[in-house]
């Protein structure tokens, strides 16, 4: 995706502000249509190194003409953040955020995929009390399996960015690295269906939202005064 893709995108995305019935759209409360200031090419060079592989080209060009988070899908983009421990994606200006994601952390190999059917398998075989002969016993064979379920779980979240928070505890997330990367996945793990792809990436998901919101208030009239 071009540069020429976000042309003029920012103001469009500003003028929603301004529209009959904005307050009503879906996020809106959480992002206010703001959106933070376009990051320049060293910011950008600084969190790639962090990162530790180049940014998806079509965010990457985002970052540098639209803004560095803000207003978006949801309840808007997580913003890429320098501090003392590095770069990191955090809720810059956002009544409710994901949860924030390292650089180093999301440029780690992106195993989600491969790691549901072992989280799956390791389910079908969680202990049973039944199956011991005393108490104790079930404790530690369980908390040695729920040790391992965390350590999966978390595992999961590697080599993506938390990228929008949708509400009730489900996420937009892009991938950072692998063959994936630049797409959309979603965290629906609260509904114990895994981070599962939406087969979007990062400039299609973002258009159409844009392009949707657009629509939705086009017909939307003033209120009388």
């Amino acid at each position: 995706m071009s540069t020429s893709t976000w042309a003029g995108v920012r103001d469009r995305v500003l003028g929603l502000a301004e529209r009959p019935g904005a307050d009503q759209v879906f996020g809106a409360r959480g992002h206010g249509f703001r959106l933070g200031p376009v990051m320049d090419e060293v910011q950008l060079r600084s969190l790639e190194a962090d990162l530790g592989v180049g940014l998806p080209a079509s965010y990457r060009a985002f970052l540098l003409h639209v803004g560095g988070g803000g207003a978006g899908p949801d309840y808007g983009l997580m913003t890429p953040t320098p501090g003392d421990g590095g770069w990191q994606w955090r809720g810059t200006g956002l009544g409710f955020s994901a949860a924030p994601t390292t650089a180093e952390f999301a440029g780690r190999p992106f195993v989600a995929e491969a790691l549901a059917g072992e989280l799956a398998a390791l389910e079908a075989r969680e202990p049973g009390e039944d199956a011991y002969a005393s108490e104790e016993e079930f404790r530690r064979a369980y908390a040695a399996w729920d040790a391992r379920y965390e350590e999966l779980y978390d595992a999961q979240e590697a080599g993506a960015v938390f990228l929008s928070e949708q509400g009730c505890g489900y996420s937009s997330l892009m991938v950072m690295t692998g063959p994936h990367r630049g797409a959309i996945w979603e965290d629906l793990r609260p509904m114990d269906r895994g981070i599962v792809p939406t087969g979007h990436n990062f400039g299609d998901w973002y258009r159409s939202w844009l392009e949707r919101t657009e629509r939705d208030l086009a017909g939307v009239r003033p209120t009388a005064t």
